[in-house]
């Protein structure tokens, strides 16, 4: 074995450190990103959701087909009360 392949523990240490120190900030540039990602698709959806609602308001009178785009089922409880699932969801916020 040469003498210039081998590190003491110290440099090991050091270089251990400023490995994990690299994949800390990696992980959280991930994390970023991801999020930014997810983001951006929340805007694309809104962004969609208003083009089909453009679509329909000059409209006279409701047609199946608006509906149909619209809401995906409605449900009523037994004291009546709708419960109405639509074709798109709310933006989580968190």
């Amino acid at each position: 074995m040469l003498a210039e392949e081998i590190i003491t523990q110290e440099k090991y240490r050091e270089i251990v450190e400023a490995n994990n120190i690299e994949i800390k900030e990696l992980v959280e540039k991930k994390t970023d990103l991801l999020t930014a990602m997810a983001s951006e698709k929340t805007v694309d959806n809104i962004e969609l959701l208003k083009q089909e609602l453009l679509q329909f308001l000059n409209f006279n009178e409701l047609t199946p087909e608006i509906l149909h785009r619209l809401i995906n089922r409605i449900e009523v409880k037994a004291d009546g009360t709708p419960i109405i699932h639509y074709r798109f969801s709310a933006p989580k916020i968190k």
